[in-house]
């Protein structure tokens, strides 16, 4: 995938290479004071380790085909001006990575929350929910990564927030069963409001940490104690 030729005003240009062993991806554009960006990650795909992928049917003729990936480790240099930041070398950092292909409907209004990390007993767990976009359609987009196995989660989440104050805290749990009970607490707010004729897009992603607890597929409850993450609510007309 690659965007515009010209890294300026803020675009970007990505691309997005298979390597062995995992994905690289490479970005760069300008920061709003001028200087230039520039990141470099590699996302490994460990042997064995599990990934999401759903087909989520509206109709005869509107689909989506969504692939997710948590909990990849990643490492890689991020450069703002003449700064560079190194990650995943000393410490652990976590690449969530989303591909998808299919004809959407006209409006289309979801919420994604995604988080990866180590729970304080040492075990790598990922987090992939989503939501309002599925209703309906007989499938999910709802798992959890533990230790590279995938546990699916068939039921639709219940989400809690107010987007009149979407820093406050949101919570995300599974109505039927404590197979997910988590608070997700914000810190920053990426907020989008676009209006362009036929074109909108209302976006806040928030980004932030959760708490609680979730359950493998083994019965094991798996305490959550500030797993990096986001959570949005988006709001697309295209």
């Amino acid at each position: 995938m690659v965007g515009p030729e010209r890294p300026t005003g803020g675009r970007v240009r990505v691309e997005v290479l298979g390597e062995a062993g995992g994905t690289r991806l490479r970005a760069r554009c300008v920061a709003p004071d001028g200087r230039p960006v520039e990141i470099d990650v590699f996302a490994a795909l460990p042997d064995g380790h599990e990934t999401l992928g759903v087909v989520v049917p509206w109709d005869g003729r509107r689909f989506q085909y969504t692939s997710k990936h948590t909990a990849r480790p990643a490492r890689g240099t991020l450069r703002i001006g003449d700064e560079t930041l190194p990650f995943g070398a000393a410490a652990d950092a976590w690449a969530v990575l989303d591909h998808g292909r299919g004809r959407w409907p006209r409006r289309v209004h979801w919420n994604w929350g995604a988080a990866s990390g180590r729970t304080d007993d040492g075990r790598t767990l990922g987090l992939q929910f989503g939501g309002r976009w599925t209703v309906g359609t007989g499938t999910t987009e709802n798992a959890l990564c533990v230790d590279g196995r995938l546990t699916r989660i068939g039921e639709e989440l219940a989400w809690s927030y107010d987007l009149a104050d979407p820093l406050a805290p949101w919570t995300v749990r599974t109505p039927g069963s404590d197979g997910v009970d988590l608070v997700f607490t914000p810190f920053h707010d990426r907020r989008t409001r676009t209006e362009a004729g036929l074109l909108a897009n209302r976006t806040d992603q928030c980004f932030g940490h959760y708490r609680g607890s979730v359950r493998a597929a083994d019965g094991s409850r798996i305490a959550v104690h500030d797993l990096f993450g986001w959570a949005e609510d988006v709001r697309m007309r295209w």
